[in-house]
């Protein structure tokens, strides 16, 4: 089936406007070539569940990571990577139904003689804990929590990447 003129000029000006938004699937990789290379990477424990995932995810973007200071082009520093838990609601047993849990990250850069300002990032999810069953809470926090590390670390390289 062949498109008119005028359906084929509109679907090329919509995948252009796609383009030239910042649009990306998720899972898309971002180029952080344009860092002075290596990158030392500070103040997260590299053995952490959070550490390996963050330097995979570094060296997926491109980014040669060193552990020297002195040899490294630019440097990294989580300042402060917290899990937080708070409770939103009661049922009428008076038991928890409801938490906010949230994951944040603070972190400043060093590359090129300048340091920005420590940046925040901050996921922030809804749990629900309906029932009694405790195992399947407890998975499906751990499988939420995970989601939001990943989501955090996305924002971060993404952040990486605007400058």
């Amino acid at each position: 089936m062949i498109l008119p003129a005028s359906r084929l000029s509109l679907l090329l000006v919509l995948a252009l406007l796609l383009t030239a938004c910042g649009f990306q699937p998720r899972g898309a990789r971002t180029d952080l070539g344009h860092l002075p290379q290596p990158l030392q990477l500070v103040g997260v424990d590299p053995y952490s569940d959070l550490g390996r995932k963050l330097r995979r995810q570094l060296r997926e973007a491109g980014v040669r990571l060193d552990e020297r200071a002195d040899g490294a082009g630019s440097v990294l520093r989580i300042a402060d990577a917290r899990s937080e838990r708070r409770l939103l609601s009661l049922d009428a047993r008076n038991r928890a139904a409801e938490y906010e849990l949230s994951e944040m990250l603070r972190y400043s850069l060093r590359s090129g003689g300048q340091t920005t300002p420590q940046q925040t990032l901050r996921v922030t999810r809804i749990l629900l804990q309906p029932g009694n069953e405790l195992l399947a809470r407890q998975r499906e926090e751990r499988r939420l929590r995970e989601a939001m590390r990943r989501e955090l670390l996305r924002q971060l390289i993404r952040q990486l990447a605007a400058r």
